[in-house]
């Protein structure tokens, strides 16, 4: 054997047995005590919130008059989707409204109407569309904010907020 091999067999040898040494020395104690060290792995969850630049966007692009004026309509209008609740949905409509169907656009003109074809409307697919929306994962052109991948699309039309259009054939 050459005396570098040798050599390096030597200092493999010595640093794994310092690696080791602590370990052996520490299980070797048996009355002391012990603290228990655990690591969590975490993942950076997701902040549901609009971005800086979504933010701007609301303003600049889709014409809102401050991000509150957004944020709070969405929330109003998730609150009452969520609890079914068909009047203060329909609050939040601008009418008429167009709802696109089986390839048709039928418009839907006032709030009677409205509650009245709620569950026409408001398929399973467009509540859950609503219900699963990320606020930073948001859609937001000049033609307002939208949900999902179409399902629904809201702006400030005539200066008033509201659901403008229920897209229902993504999901036919």
């Amino acid at each position: 054997m050459n005396v570098q091999k040798g050599l390096t067999i030597v200092m493999t040898s010595v640093l794994a047995l310092s690696i080791t040494a602590p370990a052996l020395s520490v299980s070797a104690q048996s009355n002391t005590t012990t603290k228990e060290v655990t690591t969590k792995t975490t993942t950076k969850a997701k902040v549901d919130h609009l971005t800086a630049e979504q933010q701007k966007s609301l303003i600049e692009v889709a014409g809102f008059d401050n991000v509150k004026q957004f944020t709070g309509f969405y929330a109003n209008l998730r609150r009452a989707v969520a609890q079914n609740n068909k009047e203060a949905v329909a609050k939040r409509i601008n009418y008429p409204l167009s709802v696109y169907s089986n390839s048709k656009k039928r418009s839907i003109l006032d709030q009677k109407q409205f509650i009245a074809e709620y569950d026409k409307i408001m398929t399973t697919e467009v509540k859950k569309a609503l219900a699963n929306q990320r606020l930073d994962e948001l859609f937001i052109r000049d033609q307002g904010v939208m949900v999902g991948r179409g399902e629904i699309w809201m702006a400030i039309l005539d200066n008033k907020l509201g659901v403008y259009t229920i897209n229902q054939q993504i999901h036919q």
